[in-house]
């Protein structure tokens, strides 16, 4: 694994995916992606097709459901 890029967090923890990336994954607006986590390292790929909760649910064993993830994410969006 290389590193391509850095980005700094925001104060909503937001980042910006570097460019490079983007194009690699041939990501555009609108775009979903998700994020895995494992051995303290995330791993970024686009969603596929279908709905983000099916996506979630795919990664299981999550601490708890993909429809209480999403809620809680949402929330922290607002």
């Amino acid at each position: 694994m290389s590193e391509v890029g850095v980005s700094p967090v925001s104060e909503k923890g937001q980042v910006t995916i570097p460019k490079e990336i983007r194009d690699s994954l041939k990501l555009k607006k609108g775009d979903r992606v998700v994020f895995l986590e494992a051995d303290e390292k995330v791993i970024l790929r686009k969603a596929k097709s279908g709905r983000l909760s099916e996506a979630l649910q795919n990664q299981k064993p999550w601490k708890e459901g993909a429809v209480k993830f999403q809620r809680k994410l949402r929330k922290e969006w607002d």
